[in-house]
């Protein structure tokens, strides 16, 4: 057979042969594909999982990443996707522990925060007895707390100022005016010790006065006693009640010893602060404040030219003329020396000038 009859069998032979390698060359790398897919851990699928995750969720952004978890996890079931879902548990511990002891029931059951308040008010007793009435008396006066912000301590503030007012009005003026002491002499009493049974409940009221810290009314009776010795109101208060009057029993009547009471006047500026915080017309209560500021300092010039001119024996013209006749009338006297006060502080007309070293 010539060569050139078996050219093409032999060209057919090797074109087979070339192939056959080929495919078992493509096989092995197909093998090699799967076992690297197969070896892949799962940390590398989830990772995959993800970029797939947000190629569907920017294509489509109504897809949600839950549904294409499901769906990668049907297409491969070999791997399963784990998710814990934690419960939410809110756990304050802010009204926890500001609101055991007075009674908060948002936290808990009622029994529970029944059980705390009692242990707490076990335990913050500012008297220790074994008789259960006893403790629970004291249990209740524990717990009587006033705050500065309420009503309460507004109307106390006005009872209390009425019996300041009056200790700075009418001691000077019964020290000055004979006739008026004489001639009520009974009313003074009562008012005068009405005046100082009104100031000993002040002094227990202040000890049981909130304050705040921290934004917090304080409800301990011992920080509620240690805040108020501490204070200067405390000093103030026990000057204000020391018992002068009972030198009258030996010296006779002077109701000027009564000038210790002037201390309680800082009470008289906490009303009007509240006063000033609450009314709907400010300028209009600063002004008539300023006015009745006015007349007290008149009231008291007025009884001091008074008592100038009795300790001068009523002698000379600046001082007042004798108190015969029509000049010892109660509300002659008062008048005329209240007048003499108005023109000394307004600088109003010619005023008689002084004689004596006491004028």
């Amino acid at each position: 057979m010539p060569l050139a009859a078996l050219t093409p069998v032999l060209n057919d032979l090797l074109h087979r042969g070339g192939g056959s390698s080929t495919s078992n060359q493509q096989d092995q790398s197909t093998q090699q594909l799967s076992i690297s897919n197969d070896s892949s851990g799962p940390s590398e699928y989830l990772c995959k999982s993800s970029n797939v995750d947000k190629s569907v969720t920017a294509t489509n952004p109504l897809s949600s990443t839950s549904s294409s978890v499901d769906d990668n996890s049907h297409s491969n079931p070999t791997i399963k996707i784990q998710r814990s879902k934690s419960s939410l548990k809110r756990e304050d511990s802010f009204l926890q522990k500001f609101s055991n002891r007075y009674g908060y029931r948002g936290l808990g059951s009622m029994a529970q925060s029944k059980r705390n308040r009692r242990l707490n008010i076990e335990k913050d007793a500012p008297i220790k007895s074994r008789y259960s009435v006893v403790r629970r008396l004291l249990h209740f006066f524990n717990y009587l707390v006033i705050s500065p912000d309420e009503s309460f301590l507004f109307y106390w503030l006005i009872i209390l100022n009425i019996f300041v007012l009056y200790n700075l009005w009418f001691p000077i003026a019964r020290q000055a005016f004979e006739p008026l002491q004489r001639d009520y002499v009974h009313i003074w009493k009562i008012i005068d010790s009405s005046a100082d049974t009104i100031y000993f409940l002040d002094v227990a009221i202040q000890f049981r006065t909130g304050y705040l810290q921290q934004g917090l009314l304080v409800y301990n009776h011992y920080k509620l006693a240690l805040n108020y010795i501490r204070s200067s109101r405390f000093i103030f208060d026990m000057i204000a009640l020391t018992p002068l009057d009972l030198l009258q029993i030996k010296f006779g009547s002077i109701p000027i010893l009564r000038f210790p009471r002037f201390l309680k006047v800082y009470r008289t500026f906490q009303l009007y602060y509240l006063q000033e915080s609450r009314t709907v017309y400010p300028n209009t209560y600063r002004v008539l404040n300023l006015f009745h500021i006015l007349l007290l300092l008149g009231h008291w010039l007025a009884s001091f030219y008074f008592m100038v001119s009795k300790a001068e024996g009523f002698v000379g013209y600046w001082s007042y003329p004798k108190p015969v006749g029509n000049f010892s009338q109660l509300a002659k006297m008062y008048l005329r020396c209240l007048y003499w006060s108005t023109l000394t502080l307004t600088t109003i007309g010619d005023l008689p000038p002084p004689e004596t070293n006491w004028q």
